[in-house]
């Protein structure tokens, strides 16, 4: 099945991402999404790149050499990642534009096999619902603000999608706390049947190519149940879209 075409200047930006798998696929899973919780993928930078995180040092370790990073590298990755945060990625894993993610993965990533880059890209009205869902709440007296989340300053830039990439298809997602995105699966919501309710089918990549197709996907998840810390934003269809790792000539 050949993805259909879809005009990325319909789309802003929510987002750049670069991940790669790093346990296999499970059934009722995907290899393309950016949902985050029980993920077969990780994405870098996480909060273990940065040195002020509470995080194990042996976990760091760990996860560091999941995208080839060799446990001496780690003070520089946290030297890099403490000064970009904020400016080239938020909390934890959004990266603002596609060059800081092109930069990263040239500084840190040559030993990640099968690394992907994503720009995530959404229509107005959603990223204008992304901002609103995740604007900070108001300082509490005596306690330190709450910083804005990465999903929330790149939605602030409001600028389109990067041009040179190829539509995969949409994904139903919700902005969550403690992460950038998750979807249906990643919430263990039954995907499958929703789309066999609608009639609905979804492409080679697990995806949906129609945006319209994809949002009545959406109105359906909005009915279920999910177990956690309260969503931050509705159910919406984000267009995964593949980029080079390096800008064509």
């Amino acid at each position: 099945m050949v993805t259909r075409t879809v005009g990325l200047d319909e789309y802003l930006s929510a987002g750049y991402f670069l991940s790669r798998l790093v346990d296999p696929v499970r059934p009722g899973h995907r290899a393309i999404t950016l949902g985050h919780d029980h993920s077969p993928r990780r994405f870098f930078p996480e909060s273990w790149a940065l040195s002020w995180c509470k995080e194990p040092p042996e976990r760091r370790v760990r996860d560091a050499q999941q995208f080839g990073i060799a446990g001496a590298d780690l003070a520089r990755v946290h030297a890099w990642a403490d000064a970009a945060f904020g400016k080239a990625f938020g909390a934890w894993d959004v990266i603002f534009r596609i060059e800081d993610a092109r930069t990263i993965a040239r500084m840190f990533l040559s030993g990640a096999q099968g690394l992907e880059l994503w720009g995530l890209g959404v229509r107005r009205s959603v990223l204008e619902g992304l901002q609103q869902g995740t604007e900070p709440p108001p300082q509490v007296p005596g306690y330190a603000p709450t910083g804005a989340s990465g999903v929330h300053l790149t939605t602030e830039l409001g600028q389109p999608l990067a041009p040179g990439g190829t539509p995969l298809g949409h994904e139903p997602l919700i902005a969550e706390v403690g992460c950038s995105f998750n979807s249906p699966a990643s919430l263990h919501l039954n995907e499958a049947a929703v789309w066999n309710r609608l009639g609905i089918r979804p492409n080679e990549h697990g995806l949906i190519d129609s945006y319209d197709e994809a949002l009545a996907g959406c109105r359906e998840f909005a009915s279920a149940e999910v177990a956690g810390p309260a969503p931050l934003s509705a159910w919406f269809p984000g267009l995964i879209v593949r980029y080079p790792l390096e800008p064509s000539v």
